[in-house]
This record gives C-alpha cells, structure tokens and sequence, in this order.
C-alpha cells in the first residue's frame, strides 16, 4: 500500500502508478486502515471500470462498524466482541469467503469457552455485533457474498423474570460494599440507568435546579432525563475532583505510562468498569450474593418502578426501553391485578342466579 499522512493535514493519502500513469489524492479518511481500504477500492475501480462490488476483508470490515460504533455506551462489549470474531475467523480472510458453517462452528466454540458456561444470551450478543458488520459492509456496497442466515445461528434463551433485590439483600449489599462506592450504586439502584450511563456522567451534565441530567442512551441517542430528590441529593453529595460525578479513592500507587503521572493512593479517580466490578464484587463475596449481577440493580428498580406505577408506558419510559416488549419482561409484578381480575370474575358468576332445568312433560295416555 502506498498511504502516507502529509504534514500539517488530518487525512491520508495516496499516490501510485498505474498502467504508467500517476494516481493521487486525499482519501478523506483520518485512520490508516480506512484509508487503506480507500486505496484498495480505488485501484479495484482502475481494474474494473464497469463496476462490481469492491471486495472487503473481516478485519476491514469491523473497521468498517467500529467507526460507527465506537462512540456508543457498549464499545468495550463490542470490542472484545470483534477482536474474538477476527482470531477465530480469521483477520485477512474475505468476507464474501466466510460461509454459514464457519460462523456457526465459531459461535460454538465461543459458546464452549470456559467450559461451556457460556450463556446462550452472551453468544447471542455475539451474534448481533456480527449481523451488523456483515449489513453495513453491505450497505456500503462491499462484495459480502451470501448473506448469512442469522436467525439460524440464534440460540434459544429461556425467559425467567429479572432478579430483583429483596430488602433484606439490600441492607446486606449496602453493609458490605466499600464506602467510596456506595453512592454509585445507590445512584443505579434508584435510577435504574445502565452502568456506562451512570459512571459516564459528568458535571456538566447535569442541572440539579432542574432536577436533570443528559445522558448517552444504549444505541448513542442523547436524552435529558428526570432525578428524584434522592438522585439531586446522591450528586449533589459528590466530592468535585474531575469533569465526571462519580470517583474512587485509590488503594494501590500505579505508574504512569510513557513518563505520565500515575495514579496515588488515596486520590479519588472516575470510575471505570474495572474498578466499579472489582468493588461489586468484594460487596456481593462478602453479602453471599454472589450469584447477583450489577446489572441487576437495574433489573430491581424496573420491578419497584412498575410494582409502583402498575405502568408498563412508564416504566419502559423511566428504563429508555425503545420496545415495549422488552419491559414486559416485568410484567409478572402485575399478576396481583390479574389475581384480582380473576377474583372479581368469579364472585361474579357466583352472584348470578342460574335457573333450574324445566321438568320434562309427558303425554297423558
């Protein structure tokens, strides 16, 4: 490849010889790899002048997605996601090459990995991230072959009721869990926001006058989005160290890389996803929780939210649910008004009055 960065300018170039004669320009494209691609398409257009679908490797490909997705609350999850999709299909190989049987063999072997305890709803994951790489190199007009059948890869996940936390796991979890992370778990428990979103969120995000902060929704879209007083009250307690709200007392010096000034102990940071697990999961060994997810604190303030409300419209609103059919995953707190009903219907059929059955006449000989 012939892709060069001038100095002084954000965007890659090109320039190369072809059929003796001299082809250059910008590429439009700030990363190598993108512009890379760029330059391959261009010379596929030289050779191929009528104009047929540019071929595209995986590794080009994901390139492809991550320049749309990276921005998004879930790039840590997509990442890994890729970086596994490229070792075990193979970086360099041509997405047109990859057949239905070489995804499902890998999605196998990643549902295999630590001894098969993978859940199906991890792979399933997996699978989306990789549906979506597949259709926007399609979209762009990139030669991705047969388009796999992805329904056929899905594996079925049984529906249970989100777990919820019971008072008495509370108190245990909130007796447990270090004190420098108490109020962000609060926060979550409360507002049932996601983690990335409540560890995202910054200073100037929020307007406690108004009693709101905007946040960075899953899928990227910005809301603003209402606080209770016990929100206000958890920020408005934070100390103010750093553009983000919620920080962590450092327990162990690290080094800087690069000549960088490290972290000290006993200086509060932001929280990152490490930390916030390490911390989730010193609280949940020592409550004996351990098969409780920080993600079900999200799951616990949805059940309370509708137990309260008895609104599935609210609820999936206070959660940003885009479909409705994924609050009705809560929906089994409503059986009391469905108890209710079926009560109501049988006191009902009781209080009517049903005639006796006429007796039958005979004829008189």
């Amino acid at each position: 490849m012939s892709v060069y960065k001038p100095k002084r300018s954000p965007w890659y170039h090109f320039d190369f010889q072809f059929r003796g004669q001299r082809h250059h320009g910008s590429t439009g494209c700030a990363s190598k790899r993108e512009a890379e691609a760029y330059e391959r398409r261009y010379r596929h257009d030289l050779a191929n002048p009528a104009g047929t679908q540019h071929p595209i490797t995986l590794d080009e490909a994901c390139g492809l997605y991550a320049e749309h997705a990276e921005h998004l609350t879930s790039w840590s999850t997509t990442e890994y996601i890729i970086d596994a999709l490229n070792k075990g299909l193979g970086k360099t190989v041509q997405l047109a090459a990859i057949t239905q049987r070489d995804l499902q063999l890998h999605f196998a072997r990643r549902r295999a990995k630590k001894g098969g305890t993978r859940s199906n709803a991890s792979v399933n994951r997996e699978i989306d991230v990789a549906r979506a790489i597949w259709r926007r190199a399609d979209r762009a007009r990139f030669a991705v072959g047969q388009m796999p059948d992805w329904k056929a890869l899905y594996l079925r996940v049984n529906q249970t009721p989100p777990t919820e936390l019971s008072q008495d796991q509370q108190a245990a979890i909130f007796d447990a869990i270090p004190e420098d992370a108490r109020d962000v778990v609060m926060f979550a428990l409360v507002s049932g926001w996601r983690r990335a979103e409540v560890i995202g969120l910054r200073w100037a995000d929020v307007d406690l006058a108004r009693a709101e902060a905007r946040t960075r929704i899953k899928g990227g879209d910005i809301e603003v989005r209402p606080l209770n007083a016990t929100l206000v009250a958890l920020i408005a307690n934070q100390e103010k160290c750093g553009p983000f709200i919620f920080t962590y007392v450092c327990r162990h010096p690290r080094c800087g890389a690069g000549g960088k000034p490290g972290r000290r102990k006993g200086e509060r940071y932001p929280f990152t996803v490490t930390t916030l697990r390490t911390r989730w999961a010193e609280a949940r060994e020592a409550a004996k929780m351990q098969g409780f997810r920080f993600h079900d604190l999200r799951h616990t303030a949805a059940t309370r939210i509708l137990r309260a409300t008895q609104n599935l419209a609210t609820t999936a609103k206070a959660l940003r649910h885009k479909n409705l059919k994924t609050t009705m995953r809560y929906a089994h707190v409503l059986d009391d008004d469905v108890r209710r009903a079926m009560d109501a219907a049988e006191a009902a059929s009781q209080s009517r009055t049903i005639p006796e059955p006429q007796k039958r006449r005979t004829k008189k000989s």
